[in-house]
């Protein structure tokens, strides 16, 4: 469990999908370490959780896009919505060129192949611009997936290129 690794961790970013990562990383982690933060991330073109959060109630968008395909459906679950509404304490969003920062720093300097969607994670505490991301305290990114194409990888990793 995540909380094995970091005991300590006051704050926990995770990537939002259709939720059901953040769902249970949410519950647990609030279960063991109830004053702990948990803040959801997702692409700033795929914000269906946040909307959904605004909203009271389960959105579906008209469309989305961003790199980061996993973090894509237009419409997060119910259950999980439900989850998220209960247990998470924010929910940031973060622009496709801060996630490919996030890969590249990521496989720069941790020496980790990434997708974008559990980069984006790295990409908020970084790469967002927000002063309270890297906050006092330990702050976990919880990075999820490595299923990106070999010749997607290679294009993020070229100096000033955009999205392949």
């Amino acid at each position: 469990m995540l909380l094995e690794d970091a005991p300590a961790a006051d704050t926990v970013y995770v990537p939002i999908g259709g939720g059901g990562l953040i769902a249970g990383v949410a519950a647990a982690v609030k279960r063991a370490r109830p004053a702990a933060r948990v803040i959801g991330v997702e692409p700033v073109g795929a914000a269906a959780m946040a909307r959904s959060v605004e909203a009271g109630a389960p959105v579906t968008l008209d469309s989305v896009a961003s790199i980061a395909d996993g973090l894509l459906p237009v419409r997060p679950g119910d259950l999980t919505f439900a989850h998220v509404a209960a247990y998470v304490d924010d929910i940031v969003t973060v622009e496709d060129e801060a996630i490919i920062s996030a890969v590249r720093w990521l496989a720069a300097r941790a020496k980790l192949v990434v997708e974008p969607s559990g980069a984006a994670t790295v990409a908020a505490v970084l790469f967002s611009g927000r002063e309270d991301a890297a906050a006092d305290g330990t702050t976990v990114a919880v990075l999820s997936g490595g299923n990106i194409a070999s010749a997607a990888l290679a294009a993020l990793l070229q100096e000033g290129a955009g999205t392949p």
